[in-house]
């Protein structure tokens, strides 16, 4: 074995998908690898993820949001990926799904990794606003007023409508291939998709948007009285 064979483990790599004698059919193989290559980049994303909430305790804030511009990528590459899919089928799913058995991709164990990312991170920059005595309204009436902090959040923000563009490619995938409203093992897939996409990651990111309107547009508030939206301040 060649020494990048050795430390990139190829050998071990290569071996994880099933070989050319088992596959159901010619396509269960990029089904397979786009899966796990997927795994592997939340993997990583997950690792950047717990270096961002170690920096932003120590108020390291410009590798904070270089680790962040990294895990955007990531994510931005998970989606991008997807199109390998789109190739199959549909009766080439169907026949690949017979063998998948009880399996689902709820269950990803990456997947279900970063949808429990977010609080650690909320904690983490509620820790820098309050070291810093900044307000989030504030910040954004004025983001010059503390710079590293505010490009911090705009970094959140682009993780956070990267995952949602995500998840927006996985239900079009899935309405692609099987439709919208056919039944998966563990429900309707695409209207379990659908709700997916209206989570966000860092609510009060895009709540202090709204407040900021006011600013702007004087008149009737949005909210029916004089108080921003919870979690903008």
């Amino acid at each position: 074995m060649t020494e990048y064979e050795k430390y990139i483990r190829t050998a071990e790599l290569l071996a994880l998908q099933k070989p050319a004698e088992a596959l159901v059919c010619h396509d269960e193989l990029a089904f397979q690898v786009v899966h796990q290559v997927e795994e592997l980049w939340m993997k990583l994303a997950m690792h950047e993820l717990g270096l961002v909430r170690q920096y932003m305790d120590a108020d390291r804030l410009v590798e904070a949001r270089d680790s962040l511009v990294r895990v955007c990528e990531i994510v931005r590459l998970m989606g991008e990926q997807m199109r390998v899919l789109e190739t199959l089928s549909p009766r080439a799913y169907f026949t690949i799904r017979a063998a998948l058995g009880r399996g689902s991709g709820q269950e990803s164990p990456g997947f279900n990794a970063m949808l429990a990312a977010p609080p650690p991170l909320q904690a983490a920059l509620k820790g820098v606003l309050d070291r810093r005595g900044v307000e989030l309204l504030a910040l954004h009436r004025d983001p010059a007023s503390d710079p590293e902090v505010f490009a911090l959040t705009e970094a959140m923000l682009d993780l956070d409508e990267g995952f949602q563009h995500f998840r927006y490619r996985h239900l079009a995938l899935v309405r692609r291939i099987i439709g919208g409203r056919t039944p998966s093992l563990k429900g309707a897939p695409a209207e379990l998709l659908e709700h997916g996409i209206k989570q966000t990651f860092f609510p009060e990111l895009w709540l202090v948007r709204e407040a900021l309107f006011r600013d702007f547009m004087p008149g009737p508030s949005l909210y029916g009285d004089d108080d921003p939206p919870s979690g903008a301040h």
